[in-house]
């Protein structure tokens, strides 16, 4: 059963890219869409955290040892490593959605374990298995085959650079959560990074200038992506990852960048040539061998 949940999250998640993509035709900007994201699951996410402390819920001590990644940073210094990351992962993700293709830009986010892998490695010192030598190959060889199809169009080519760029972002929010969670429980930590993110996402989405949905329908469309997506899809992932073995939850979590695909392929017709297909699987191959 978890493992069905695990892929029903997943395949939560992957609509993200359809709700930026119909809020943007209804006048709401990528940086927008991102704040809003944030803007409207942070106060449940708050009151959830103040409910599970009124009940008790346990947590891990204040003070206890982070780990050997970042001995030296504090608590609240943790927190907003994650919450600045997380925000500038969703503008760049947001922007890769927006100008690239919903395939390419969701499978490009998702490299953030190889990078995540890179930095443990560089942190540690501790080389990698041969597997990931193997998983880095085979993710960038298909990275270029999803991307090569763009080279001739700019706009497009910034969309995937961008989507590229997210997993940088995204690799250090994730490094910043597991840290920080050795020190506060799972809820609070959530929504001190969701308010952060919240934080750092409102000036540029006034910049922006596009804060506003044109209508009704666009407002729909927003609440889908903060609390279908923000909260219903990351809970689900987040209850069934703790019951599953690695390999399995690894095999689960590539349903998002698989159904995000079939999404935009249905709903906006957004097709993938052959070689961009082969270089999805190429990706998707990759990142499982990375996440094992």
């Amino acid at each position: 059963m978890p493992f069905v949940i695990l892929l029903a999250g997943g395949a939560v998640l992957g609509l993200v890219g359809i709700f930026v993509r119909l809020a943007g035709a209804d006048g709401v900007g990528p940086f927008a869409a991102a704040f809003w994201r944030m803007a409207m699951a942070t106060p449940l996410l708050v009151s959830w955290a103040w409910w599970s402390a009124r009940r008790g819920a346990a947590a891990p001590p204040r003070g206890a040892d982070p780990g050997a990644l970042l001995p030296g940073w504090s608590l609240p210094a943790l927190i907003a490593l994650a919450a600045v990351a997380f925000a500038g992962d969703l503008i760049l993700f947001h922007l890769g959605l927006r100008w690239s293709t919903v395939a390419n830009a969701t499978l490009e986010s998702n490299l953030a374990p190889l990078v995540v892998t890179l930095a443990l490695w560089a942190l540690t010192r501790v080389p990698p298995r041969p597997s990931f030598v193997v998983a880095l190959v085979a993710s960038l060889a298909g990275a270029l085959l999803v991307i090569g199809a763009h080279f001739g169009d700019r706009r497009s080519l910034f969309g995937d650079l961008c989507g590229s760029a997210s997993a940088l972002f995204y690799a250090a929010y994730q490094i910043g959560v597991q840290q920080a969670r050795q020190r506060i429980g799972t809820l609070p930590l959530m929504a001190w990074v969701s308010a952060g993110a919240t934080v750092a996402l409102w000036p540029m989405a006034l910049l922006e200038g596009r804060l506003w949905p044109h209508s009704a329908i666009g407002w729909i469309w927003l609440v889908g992506l903060a609390l279908l997506v923000q909260i219903g899809g990351q809970v689900v992932i987040a209850y069934a990852v703790k019951h599953l073995e690695p390999a399995r939850a690894s095999i689960g979590l590539l349903v998002q960048p698989a159904t995000s695909a079939v999404y935009a392929w249905v709903l906006l017709g957004e097709r993938l040539d052959a070689l961009q297909a082969v270089g999805a699987m190429l990706v998707l191959s990759g990142i499982y061998l990375a996440r094992r």
